[in-house]
């Protein structure tokens, strides 16, 4: 006699893997066959699937279109079956899928602006942290600031892009036609995070680039004005990383400035 924990084994092989062994424990009704009944629930199980998708990638969804994104759907579908019970986490990994898997590869804005989608969900979903605030800068003695070290918001991400995806995110999400993709000359880092209870990003400038990913590194301030004045000119270098710095704790893109802060690996979250 098949036990329950066979009959559903066999049964899910059949949603999620094509098995057609299940059909020898299903009946045929009085008007359907098996197969039509059996094709209900696999039909089910698949746009089940492509909704979550469509839902999580909303403007990934809208730049390509119905047909295409349900082309996507299907492809992503077969090489990714559901293996978590939160359908949150079904669509993590297609950003990577369409970064490497034909036809979907040679367009690699689609990449980018699903991996903005997916980071921007994920910042939402992050930890919380207290944001920094300038007045506890303020309180903190002038002597001090050149051992200031920094930590980011736990939610804090940065992506480095090789096309204009966040000009495209920006139009879809405007509601307009976005511009047609380009190859950019050098990559364009962005940062993104949870400001209170909105997912942000900010596409960062070379220098201000390199002055987060050395202070989320752990360098101090004092040397990151250094290093700030060598990346782009000793006039107003420190004027400079003075701004970046007020930017940063406007956004709420810090939770700890102090000559002790614990640095920890949750400093700075990395995509590429």
């Amino acid at each position: 006699m098949t036990s329950l924990k066979e009959l559903q084994a066999r049964f899910q092989a059949g949603i999620m893997m094509g098995n057609d062994a299940a059909l020898d424990d299903i009946n045929d009704s009085a008007t359907e066959s098996r197969e039509t009944l059996f094709g209900v629930y696999r039909h089910a199980y698949g746009a089940r699937l492509a909704e979550v998708l469509g839902n999580d990638y909303e403007l990934t969804h809208t730049y390509l279109g119905d047909d295409a994104f349900a082309d996507l759907a299907r492809a992503y579908i077969a090489a990714h079956p559901s293996d978590k019970r939160n359908a949150r986490w079904f669509g993590r990994y297609l950003p990577e899928f369409l970064r490497t898997t034909a036809p979907f590869s040679a367009h690699k804005e689609v990449a980018e602006l699903a991996t903005l989608e997916k980071a921007l969900a994920d910042a939402f979903d992050g930890p919380d942290a207290t944001p920094v605030s300038i007045e506890e800068l303020a309180a903190i003695p002038p002597e001090d600031w050149a051992n200031l070290v920094f930590t980011a918001h736990p939610t804090a991400i940065r992506l480095r892009f090789k096309t204009n995806a966040t000009d495209i995110w920006m139009a879809l999400n405007d509601e307009t036609p976005p511009p047609a993709p380009v190859q950019l000359t050098e990559p364009q880092t962005v940062l993104v995070w949870r400001q209170d209870l909105t997912s942000r990003f900010r596409v960062l400038g070379p220098e201000e680039a390199m002055m987060w990913t050395e202070a989320t590194r752990g360098v101090r301030f004092g040397v990151l004005c250094e290093m700030v004045a060598t990346f782009a000119g000793a006039h107003d270098a420190e004027l400079r990383a003075a701004t970046y710095l007020k930017t940063w704790l406007d956004t709420g893109a810090l939770s700890c400035v102090s000559p002790d802060c614990a640095q920890s690996d949750l400093v700075m979250g990395t995509a590429h």
